[in-house]
């Protein structure tokens, strides 16, 4: 999968995301984002085009309309190494 359609799939993802559920992580997993629950957040473990392991925390729940696609930005910056 190229860059511009992992950006893709993940805005499609997180557009309007309010909280974290299962659907949304089934569609994570399926991008190979391996997803841990936590109390209050929720750790994101992904691999990076290098081979190195990320782990990213995010929100249960969104802020804002702008929070879902901000987490997209801070994936797609530690996948890619931008």
């Amino acid at each position: 999968m190229s860059e511009k359609d992992y950006r893709f799939a993940l805005k499609k993802i997180f557009t309007g995301y309010k909280r974290m559920t299962s659907e949304i992580e089934h569609k994570l997993e399926k991008l190979g984002i391996v997803v841990k629950r936590n109390r209050n957040h929720i750790v994101l473990n992904v691999n990076s085009t290098n081979g190195i392991h990320h782990s990213i925390a995010i929100s249960s729940t969104g802020s804002d309309y702008r929070g879902g696609l901000n987490m997209v930005s801070k994936i797609m910056r530690k996948i890619y190494n931008k």
